[in-house]
């Protein structure tokens, strides 16, 4: 197909190109790692529960369970090179974690939490800095810690929203200013880059969250301890 409009230009990611027989050999190494999280999720969880539940573990808990839902679809995805929906996966790892870290920044954690659990939105509780939580103002606070987050959210916001990401998926140029369209077949390799790199990318972000829930097992052990020793005293 000849192309007159001078919107497309030439597809950059050829020379990034990874044959798919390539693609799948790199793709099973970061599945193993999404195994090990998932195995990771469930221990967390019940370091979480503990000896004694607690409201704000069953807010933690959603979390862990929502990342073991989202890591087995991105996983399906992943196999079946399917790009817009792994990008879409990968932003909603990304609202995850935000809304666990706003568990930590909040400015009442046990008011956010049974605030949360009650149906309140995030965006409508402050953190403590007395500003609403909405998701510019978490990645404004979550960048503090992990730069690299404001351009993966804005880059896999473009999956979730019709945007130049659905565009340049679509469509093409190749060469001699000739364009391919691909709608209802499998992806080209030269976006086998791309898929590999949200699998990374979510490996990334699930360990910064779970770096965040390790501190919360430590503050429940703690807390397990604390009720054991007043158990044993009013005995």
């Amino acid at each position: 197909m000849r192309n007159n409009d001078a919107r497309l230009q030439p597809d950059k990611s050829v020379s990034t190109r990874i044959l798919n027989e390539d693609y799948f050999e790199e793709l099973d190494k970061k599945l193993c790692r999404f195994k090990s999280l998932r195995a990771e999720a469930v221990e967390l969880s019940k370091g979480i529960i503990g000896d004694n539940l607690l409201l704000e573990d069953q807010f933690f808990t959603s979390a862990l369970g929502k990342i073991v839902d989202v890591l087995d679809g991105l996983s399906i995805m992943l196999r079946e090179r399917n790009v817009s929906c792994s990008g879409v996966l990968l932003r909603v790892q990304l609202d995850n974690l935000m809304r666990v870290f706003a568990a930590f920044i909040s400015e009442d954690r046990k008011k956010f939490i049974s605030s949360f659990l009650e149906g309140t939105p995030i965006n409508k509780l402050k953190d403590n800095d007395g500003r609403l939580m909405t998701d510019g103002q978490l990645r404004r606070r979550l960048t503090l810690y992990c730069p690299k987050i404001n351009k993966v959210y804005k880059e896999m916001s473009g999956f979730v929203h019709l945007s130049a990401s659905a565009y340049e998926k679509t469509w093409w140029l190749i060469q001699d200013n000739v364009i391919n369209v691909a709608i209802g077949i499998s992806a080209r390799e030269e976006l086998n880059p791309k898929l590999l790199e949200i699998a990374d990318a979510f490996i990334y972000f699930v360990e910064l969250e779970f770096e965040l829930l390790d501190k919360v097992v430590v503050s429940k052990s703690v807390a397990d301890e604390e009720l054991r020793n007043k158990s044993i005293l009013n005995e």
